[in-house]
This record gives C-alpha cells, sequence and structure tokens, in this order.
C-alpha cells in the first residue's frame, strides 16, 4: 500500500516538476496518509474502501502548494532552489529539508519542525521564528535582517556568516551554535541561552544581551560597543582581549565580571 500511497502522491504534485522541497514534503505527507491508512483498517474497512477514503481526505494540492517555496530561483549557483516570498509555513514540517539560497522574505515560520534544515545563504528578511525547532539547522551566510526568533531552539545550529543585524531572538537556546563571522549589529538576545557560545575576535555593535544567560561564554579579543547586559550575570562570560567603550566597559564592571587586558576606547 506504501507505493500506491507514493504513486498518488507524485500523480498529484507532476504538475509542479522538481521543486526543492519537494522530497521532504512528500516524506512527510506519505508518513500521514499512511498512518490514517491504517487507521481506517484498524476500523473495519477494506483495503480498498481504506484507500479511498485516505486518499479522499487528502485535500487541494493547491492549497498545499501555496504553503511550500517551489519556484525556481537563481540560476547561477543555485538553479532550481526555492523562492517564496511571503511564505506562509506556520506549523510545518520540513525537518531537514534543503531550501538553501531560498528567498523566503517575510515568511512565517513559526511552529515548524525545521531540525537539521538547510536555510544557508537564503533570504529571510523579516522572517518569523516563533516556538520554531531550529536543532541543528543551517543558518550560514543566511540573511536573517529584522527576523522574529522567540522560544526557538536553535542547539547546535550553524550561524555562521550570518547577517543578524536587528534580529530579534527572545528566549531562545543557542547552546554549542556557532556564530563565526556573523553580523551582529542591533541584535538581541533577550532571555537567552548562549552558554559556551563563542563571540571571539567579532564586532559587537548595539547588541542586546539582556536577562541571557552567559554561562563560559567567550568574547576573546571580541569588540564590544554599546552592547547591553541589564539584569545579566556576566561574571561566568570571558571577556580577556576585549575591547569596549566607556559605557560597556562601566556597564560590566559594574556587574563584576572579569576584565582581563581590556582596552577601553
Amino acid at each position: 500500500m506504501e507505493d500506491k500511497l507514493q504513486q498518488f502522491l507524485d500523480q498529484a504534485f507532476a504538475p509542479y516538476g522538481k521543486f526543492p522541497a519537494r522530497a521532504d514534503v512528500t516524506r512527510e505527507l506519505l508518513g500521514n496518509l499512511q498512518e490514517k491508512f491504517a487507521d481506517l483498517k484498524k476500523e473495519g474497512k477494506s483495503d480498498d474502501e481504506a484507500y479511498q477514503a485516505t486518499i479522499d481526505s487528502f485535500g487541494d494540492i493547491a492549497e498545499i502548494m501555496e504553503q511550500v517555496p517551489h519556484q525556481e530561483s537563481r540560476e547561477a549557483g543555485a538553479a532550481g532552489q526555492a523562492k517564496a516570498r511571503n511564505a506562509r509555513l506556520k506549523a510545518s514540517s520540513l525537518k531537514q529539508a534543503d531550501l538553501s539560497y531560498s528567498d523566503l522574505t517575510e515568511a512565517n515560520l513559526s511552529g515548524s519542525d525545521l531540525a537539521g534544515t538547510s536555510f544557508e545563504g537564503s533570504n529571510l528578511t523579516r522572517a518569523t521564528f516563533k516556538g520554531a525547532a531550529l536543532r541543528g539547522a543551517m543558518l550560514k551566510a543566511s540573511n536573517l535582517t529584522d527576523a522574529v526568533f522567540s522560544g526557538s531552539d536553535l542547539h547546535s545550529a550553524c550561524l555562521d556568516g550570518a547577517n543578524l543585524t536587528r534580529t530579534k531572538f527572545k528566549g531562545s537556546d543557542f547552546r554549542d551554535a556557532t556564530f563565526a563571522g556573523a553580523t551582529l549589529g542591533e541584535t538581541e538576545f533577550g532571555q537567552s541561552d548562549l552558554g559556551e557560545v563563542s563571540f571571539d575576535g567579532m564586532t559587537l555593535e548595539g547588541v542586546v544581551f539582556d536577562s541571557a544567560s552567559l554561562k563560559k561564554t567567550t568574547f576573546r579579543n571580541a569588540t564590544l560597543r554599546n552592547v547591553s547586559f541589564h539584569h545579566t550575570a556576566v561574571k561566568r562570560a570571558i571577556f580577556d582581549g576585549a575591547t569596549m567603550d566607556k559605557v560597556t566597559y562601566a556597564i560590566l564592571n559594574g556587574a563584576k565580571a572579569t576584565l582581563n587586558d581590556i582596552t577601553i576606547v
């Protein structure tokens, strides 16, 4: 029956071609259809009855495709990748999907399972990720300008080289996440867990760490300008060799942070 249901999905999606997220979307839908079929069989229906009732419950394929990035974009270096401006993907399961180099401007991905999903090089300007599961997600070199994350699991996520200008992270988990080469300008990490995260050698402009957890977080040789640490325990963070403005220094010094070899500008 799995083959028959897979054939049904292949026929349903045939008019849309091979868009980047197709394999992930059809895999998820196949699992849902198999569960539906099994439930109907338990109710005493025959194979044919259960199959017909299952596909009848599938819904309108056009409505499903409205929520899936499927248009082609970037012929050079990213042929066949998704383009989905204003995509509505709220509460979707795209676990381990490849959405690299996608245009997901203003996409609503709140409540979605995006664990292991690749957004490398994607445009996620003003996207919303409230309550999204992004453990191990690849956000390398993505544009997250003005994006909003709230209560998101970003454990082990890669944000290397990402543009995090004015990105708002509230109550998010960043343990084992990486930020090498990321742009941090007016980025907000309020109430987030950044334990053992490295900001070594980076420049932080107007970044907010208010009420964040910074246990063993490192800022070695980083440059901090107008960085806020209100209501944050900074005693266990490491600032060795950092350069900072007088206001940032005063905040950290007043909070009894260990400030070794600091340069004040």
